[in-house]
């Protein structure tokens, strides 16, 4: 039986990267919307720093799929 497993935030949090399996398969929300086509993504985050990112996509696959 699979538990479900939920993540509840008082306000949309920036930035949010979730790992289904190693490897492979992710989802990666900004500002509270899944965002489409990434290939790659890095993330830089440290204690007393700024958290950036840099994202590489796929080409033609950021368009919601119907």
């Amino acid at each position: 039986m699979k538990r479900k497993f939920v993540l509840e935030f008082d306000e949309v949090p920036p930035l949010v990267f979730v790992q289904y399996e190693v490897g492979n398969k992710f989802d990666v929300y900004q500002d509270g919307e899944n965002v489409r086509g990434l290939r790659h993504i890095k993330i830089y985050a440290g204690f007393d720093e700024v958290t950036t990112h840099e994202v590489e996509y796929l080409t033609g696959k950021t368009k919601e799929e119907k």
